[in-house]
């Protein structure tokens, strides 16, 4: 490199002298370039900034485009909103009414099933109350059994715990009642019924009319072949035998009529005057409902003693030779031989378990 040898150089005002008017022609080329390239500059940059204005202004067309666009949908937006905003109020309200309407559903619901279980309990302690009356005043176990059966089934229907107490006692007093014997104590207080109410047709024994002696018959007289033999016959009747024998027949009816016959295995019906009589009725018929009372009670005794003597007043003072005396009599000693002793259930637990089943419903 160093080695290396260097060409001539002119010198300075000879080379100055000819680069000259070569630079000029390049600078004079090179100004009109880049007059010519700021123009193709300015008006290319013109041109850009046209089309960007344009594509400006188009995009703030379609700016404002969308805004109206977005406002419009942020209008439709806000009236749906305000709709929607309205149906859920009246949603809200419709849901409002429906709870209201379900809680009066429901308390109806809660007021009919309380009505209906006091209803059903109303109808169990009407069955029970007929038992108990059936067995206390009547003595009549089967229908105190059906009652009880009745309310055995409708137990079984309501089908809830709080019932069940009650049910074990109506069950065991059905069993217990099978279980008694099967007296027909309902029938027999309707027979002394019956002779109650026909105490005051009964004829009493001083009451008994004599029946009349039967009249003899006495023979027709033959007539004769003349009417002189028979008016001779007549004048004369001491000395026909027939004649005779009609006074005999006439003297014996008369004293017939005189004799009277009567049983002494018994004593003679007292002599009553009407007033005692009536009393005499009317304390028959005090016994045989005291007779009725005590069978429905069940105090056999008391039955017993009434019976008795009921039975011995008829015999005494009433006619026993009548066909309605000797059947009341009869139908009398019938039913004297009834033992109404059994003791009947009270049922008192079960009414016991009852009150306080009614009492809690309450509550």
């Amino acid at each position: 490199m160093e080695n290396q040898v260097l060409p001539p150089q002119p010198s300075a005002p000879e080379a100055k002298h000819r680069s000259g008017p070569r630079w000029n022609r390049i600078y004079t080329s090179a100004a009109v370039a880049a007059l010519a390239l700021l123009g193709w500059l300015a008006y290319d940059t013109r041109h850009d900034l046209a089309s960007v204005q344009a594509e400006l202004q188009q995009r703030v067309a379609e700016g404002d485009k969308s805004a109206q666009e977005a406002r419009t949908l942020a209008r439709q937006g806000l009236e749906q909103l305000e709709h929607a905003q309205g149906r859920i109020t009246t949603l809200e309200a419709r849901l409002h009414e429906s709870e209201t309407q379900y809680a009066s559903v429901e308390a109806l619901r809660a007021e009919f099933a309380r009505m209906r279980d006091e209803r059903a309990l109303d109808e169990i302690a009407l069955a029970i109350e007929i038992a108990v009356q059936q067995l206390q005043f009547a003595g009549n176990v089967p229908a105190a059994l059906n009652a009880l059966k009745a309310a055995d089934t409708r137990l079984a229907l309501l089908d809830q715990s709080r019932y069940l107490p009650l049910r074990k006692l109506v069950t065991r007093d059905i069993e217990t009642l099978k279980t008694l014997p099967g007296a027909d104590t309902a029938s027999v207080a309707l027979q002394l019924e019956t002779i109650i109410a026909r105490v005051d047709s009964l004829p009493l024994g001083f009451e008994r009319q004599v029946p009349p002696p039967p009249k003899a018959v006495k023979a027709p007289a033959k007539k004769t072949a003349s009417s002189s033999s028979a008016d001779a016959a007549a004048s004369a009747p001491l000395s026909s035998p027939n004649a005779l024998m009609s006074l005999l027949v006439d003297l014996w009816q008369d004293f017939r009529g005189l004799i009277r016959i009567e049983r002494l295995d018994r004593p003679d019906p007292a002599l009553l005057a009407p007033s005692q009589a009536a009393y005499l009725r009317e304390n028959l018929r005090l016994r045989l409902l005291s007779a009725r009372v005590a069978l429905l009670q069940r105090e056999g005794k008391l039955f017993a003693e009434d019976m008795q003597q009921a039975s011995l007043w008829l015999k005494r003072y009433f006619d026993l030779e009548a066909p309605a005396v000797a059947g009341t009599a009869e139908e009398l000693a019938r039913i004297a031989q009834a033992r109404p002793g059994v003791q009947l259930p009270a049922l008192e637990d079960t009414q016991a378990a009852l009150r306080a089943l009614k009492s809690g419903s309450k509550r």
